[in-house]
């Protein structure tokens, strides 16, 4: 491997949800110990592109408009959000037993946890306006480039989702399962939906019946991010390929649906212009997304960048490298698509710990980013973990030393001490 003296145009491309604010309405010097806190990745790198994943995007769907900003909404404030109709009780009675009692560590229901609630803030637009705002002023006073995403995902995880669940569940029809609990309401983008007279910031008076699902989703987060000043989206969990994760949860892929997939993906590009359109992968490489979900080439082509998932919950992997050479390949094809491999420490909406859990799995991704890593544009990783705290220190500088060297980067022997 050629070492560089200097690193090439680097992104980090972290994510956080609001459960790091003790009181997100006062949101500043939490922010800026954001900053601080990955001052050392952040230091390596050109830009950084951050994703904030306030919920499951059901308050980028409901949002009314600039006059409405005091609505309020649910968010990602849950460990193991089970749905409106779950029963804590009972998964934390199995959850006791099986894994306190019985000793069990395994995918479900040791990774997923109990279910409780961790925050009891309540959000709306003003307030998140303002966390927004809180990052911008912190990324500024230390010099630091940066995008600013909101998260938007198919399904009905993390929080409740009124609009997938209740309102259009005619669009919402496929299911997963998260955490342990069975979740519907997961967006169908080849779906069209039914009248409606609400008042949305991209309909005004209402959706007509038979709008198509993928025309009010690309209208109604782009009126989002262009009111809430922001620089683009982040579509989660695989958007816009229905049946999440494993290929045969996909639906038939006819030529109708190879044909919607594509016109999702185009109309979220005519929509959001030069605004910024990220995309979650399936954590399958793209000729599986080719063949099971009718995920075109040309789509990777309307997006800014993807996220090449790794994260051991759900990853098979087999499928890491060569997910990660083809998605490389198909952005030399594109052109400025860019592909950032994610790293796997916490989780912000479960409880597990992957460099505790899974150490396995944690030396394989820095074993696969010394292969392929330098290669992509940048790191993605959850930043923050079910309780809001950030990622210790000592794996985070673990990974760091990997990227660095991988990269011919100065070492880091002197990187920041826990604080």
């Amino acid at each position: 491997m050629t070492t560089q003296a200097s690193p090439p145009y680097r992104k980090v491309y972290p994510w956080v949800t609001p459960k790091i604010f003790a009181d997100p309405a006062s949101p500043d010097a939490r922010a800026g110990e954001f900053f601080d806190h990955y001052a050392d990745w952040f230091s390596r790198a050109d830009e950084v592109v951050l994703t904030i994943a306030s919920g499951n995007g059901d308050h980028i769907l409901n949002y009314r408009g600039n006059r409405h900003h005091d609505d309020t909404f649910d968010w990602a404030r849950y460990n193991c959000y089970g749905g409106p109709d779950s029963d804590p009780l009972a998964h934390n009675a199995n959850w006791t037993s099986r894994v306190r009692e019985g000793g069990e560590r395994s995918f479900n229901p040791y990774m997923a946890g109990p279910m409780f609630i961790v925050s009891e803030a309540v959000l709306d637009y003003r307030v998140l306006a303002s966390i927004y705002a809180a990052f911008r002023r912190a990324a500024d006073e230390r010099g630091i480039r940066l995008t600013l995403l909101e998260y938007l995902e198919p399904g009905p995880e993390f929080c409740a989702s009124e609009w997938k669940t209740l309102r259009h569940p005619e669009a919402a029809r496929g299911s997963a399962d998260a955490g342990g609990t069975i979740a519907r309401g997961l967006i169908d983008v080849c779906s069209s939906l039914d009248a409606d007279p609400r008042h949305y910031a991209s309909f005004p008076d209402g959706i007509p019946q038979g709008t198509a699902t993928m025309d009010f989703i690309a209208r109604q987060s782009a009126a989002f991010v262009r009111d809430l000043g922001l620089d683009g989206i982040q579509l989660g969990n695989q958007f816009g390929l229905l049946g999440l994760w494993d290929p045969r949860s996909a639906p038939e892929p006819t030529p109708e649906r190879r044909a919607g997939v594509a016109a999702f993906f185009a109309t979220m590009r005519e929509h959001f212009g030069e605004r910024k359109i990220y995309w979650q992968d399936s954590f399958w490489p793209a000729d599986v997304e080719d063949r099971a979900w009718a995920m075109g080439e040309h789509s990777y082509s309307m997006l800014d960048g993807i996220i090449c998932s790794t994260f051991a919950v759900l990853v098979e992997r087999m499928n890491v490298r060569p997910n990660l050479r083809g998605k490389l390949d198909i952005a030399r094809r594109a052109g400025g698509v860019e592909i950032a491999m994610a790293m796997d420490f916490v989780d912000p909406w479960y409880w597990y710990r992957i460099h505790l859990d899974d150490r396995r799995h944690f030396l394989f991704q820095h074993e696969v980013y010394s292969e392929l890593g330098p290669e992509c544009d940048g790191v993605m990783f959850f930043a923050n973990d079910t309780f809001g705290h950030f990622i210790p220190r000592a794996p985070l500088n673990e990974t760091l030393a990997v990227v660095a060297r991988a990269n011919g980067w100065a070492p880091i022997d002197n990187a920041s001490e826990d604080r």
